[in-house]
C-alpha cells in the first residue's frame, strides 16, 4: 500500500505576524501549523494532503494572506513555497521542533521520544501529533491546559469538542476527571488522538459525532466560527452551573463568539490571553 503524499507549505512571516499566518493555515485544513524561528525571516509551515481538494485549498490560503494586510497584520508574507513529502518524511520533520514543554503549574507536554524531567512533580501528558493538531505549543492550547488545571473538578464529567491530537482530553483525564468524551471531524485525528490516550493510560471515549449527554465541563479550542456555529449545540452539552472554556480565538473574534455564547445562557467568568489570542471562560445558567 502506498502511502499519501503530503504538500508541505511554507510562509516567511515577521514574529509579530507568525500566529496570524498560522490561523489562516488552519482555516484551510492543516490541522495545526509550527513556526521555524532559525529562519530569518521565521518561516511558518503547515501540511495539507495531495488529494483533489489541494489547489482550491491553496487559493483560499493565498488569498487569505493577501487579506491579513487589511486586518493591520504587518510582515506576513504572501508567497507560498511548496515541497512534496512522504508520510513518514512528515511524521519525522516533527521530531526537529517538538520538545517537552512545561505548562501552567502541574503540566508538562512531552512527545514520546524525550525523556522530560518530573522532579518537580509535573505531570507527563505524552502526545506524538502525527496529522493531528496538538503539540502543546501553540498559544490556545497553553491557555485551554492551564485553564483546565483550574477547572477540572475531581470526578467531574468532561467534554473536548474538536479533540485534535487528543491533548486537552488526556489532561483532563490526568487531572482527575471522573469520566472523559472527545470528538474530532477528522476520523484520522481520532485515530491519532485515541493512541495518545492509551500510551496516557487515559480512557477517553472518542467518535467524530459530537458527544452526547450533559458535562460538568465542555472544552472546545476551535476556531471561532466553529465555536459561534455549535453554541447552542454546545450549551445543550453543559450542565447547569457547568463550565465552557473556548479558545482557538484570535483577538478580533472575541466579541462575536463572546455574544454568540451569552446569548445561548453562558455568563462570563474570566478571559485569558496570550498573544493574539484568547480564552473565554463561562458558567452556564441554571435555567
Amino acid at each position: 500500500m502506498s502511502t499519501m503524499r503530503w504538500a508541505e507549505i511554507s510562509v516567511e512571516a515577521g514574529a509579530d505576524a507568525t500566529d496570524a499566518v498560522g490561523n489562516c493555515f488552519n482555516e484551510v485544513g492543516c490541522g495545526g501549523f509550527v513556526v521555524q524561528d532559525t529562519h530569518i525571516p521565521p518561516q511558518v509551515v503547515g501540511y495539507l494532503p495531495v488529494d483533489d481538494r489541494i489547489e482550491d485549498r491553496l487559493s483560499t490560503l493565498t488569498a487569505s494572506l493577501e487579506a491579513l494586510a487589511s486586518f493591520g497584520v504587518e510582515n506576513a508574507g504572501t508567497e507560498i513555497t511548496i515541497k512534496y513529502v512522504q508520510e513518514d518524511d512528515w511524521a519525522n520533520a516533527w521530531k526537529a521542533y517538538f520538545k517537552p514543554i512545561p505548562i501552567g503549574r502541574r503540566l508538562i507536554v512531552t512527545p514520546p521520544w524525550e525523556d522530560p524531567d518530573l522532579s518537580d512533580g509535573r505531570i507527563p501528558i505524552v502526545v506524538d501529533p502525527g496529522m493531528a493538531f496538538g503539540t502543546g505549543s501553540h498559544p490556545t492550547t497553553q491557555l485551554c491546559l492551564a485553564a483546565l488545571e483550574d477547572y477540572v473538578q475531581p470526578g467531574a464529567t468532561v467534554a473536548d469538542i474538536g479533540t485534535g491530537s487528543g491533548i486537552l482530553a488526556i489532561a483532563a483525564s490526568k487531572l482527575g476527571a471522573g469520566s472523559v468524551a472527545a470528538n474530532d471531524i477528522d476520523s484520522l485525528a481520532v485515530k491519532i488522538a485515541a493512541e495518545n490516550a492509551a500510551v496516557n493510560g487515559a480512557a477517553i471515549e472518542f467518535g467524530v459525532e459530537l458527544p452526547s449527554g450533559q458535562y460538568d465541563l465542555v472544552v472546545a479550542n476551535i476556531l471561532a466560527d466553529v465555536i459561534i456555529g455549535l453554541s447552542e449545540e454546545i450549551a445543550e452539552r453543559v450542565k447547569p452551573e457547568g463550565v465552557f472554556i473556548a479558545s482557538g480565538i484570535i483577538d478580533t473574534r472575541e466579541t462575536d463568539v463572546r455574544m454568540a455564547v451569552e446569548t445561548e445562557g453562558f455568563s462570563p467568568l474570566e478571559t485569558r490571553r496570550q498573544g493574539d489570542w484568547v480564552a473565554l471562560i463561562f458558567r452556564r445558567s441554571t435555567v
